[in-house]
């Protein structure tokens, strides 16, 4: 009666076998996008000899910033107020009282000169911006981190190459995180004057966005000719 054979146990690198060769790298990747989106400031800023009568004349002023945004339609992709201030102003002689509410508003690119010139036109509203901006979970993000890994892949093939050897299999792979996106061109914003009334041109910044990888390979033992052997 033959027994049963004992399972084999892999077998174990001796002492004089070296560990297979490993490189390791860091893929980069930069790309250059069109914003997205903006951002508008919108600020009611009023002064008024009492508070009554300041809170009565910014609810007057944001009611009118109200109805412009309303009637702007799908231009306006979101509104939220960001800010509210209700601050007593004391002048010799002059008592008074200054109220302030801030709305930020998102709006396509094409949208924004045209909305915000009309909102510069209001009495007591300041208009601040547009700060561009990719929406979240744009697709730039995605292409930026693919990017870092295609140019992690070449680079490892590079420098295996140099040693006369290739890659043979993939042992790690570690987001080294993405940054941005941020503003890669100054703003140009200046007021046109025509026949009828002046209008902002605004030019989108382009946003930089940023991928990182960092990934480990195992290669090929070297070509022992390339240490001059």
């Amino acid at each position: 009666m033959t027994s049963p054979q004992s399972p084999r146990r892999p077998r174990r690198p001796s002492a004089a076998e070296p560990p297979a060769p490993e490189v390791a790298v860091r893929g980069e990747a930069l790309l250059v996008v069109d914003p997205e989106v903006a951002d508008l400031g919108v600020s009611v800023q009023v002064r008024a000899p009492d508070r009554q009568r300041a809170l009565e004349r910014c609810t007057a002023r944001q009611e009118e910033v109200a109805r412009l945004l309303d009637a702007a339609g799908d231009a306006v992709e979101d509104r939220r107020t960001t800010g509210l201030a209700l601050l007593p102003e004391d002048r010799p002689g002059r008592p008074g009282c200054r109220a302030s509410l801030t709305t930020r508003v998102t709006v396509p690119p094409g949208a924004v000169a045209d909305l915000a010139t009309a909102l510069g036109r209001l009495e007591d509203v300041a208009v601040t911006g547009p700060h561009w901006r990719l929406r979240p979970g744009s697709p730039a993000l995605e292409q930026a981190r693919l990017a870092a890994v295609r140019d992690a892949v070449v680079r490892a093939q590079q420098y295996a190459a140099a040693f006369g050897a290739r890659l043979t299999v993939l042992l790690e792979v570690a987001d080294a995180g993405q940054g941005g996106p941020r503003v890669a061109a100054p703003l140009a914003a200046v007021a046109r004057f025509g026949s009828d009334e002046p209008r902002l041109d605004l030019t989108p910044a382009p946003q930089e966005v940023h991928g990182a990888v960092e990934v480990r390979f195992a290669m090929s033992p070297p070509d022992p000719e390339v240490f001059g052997a």
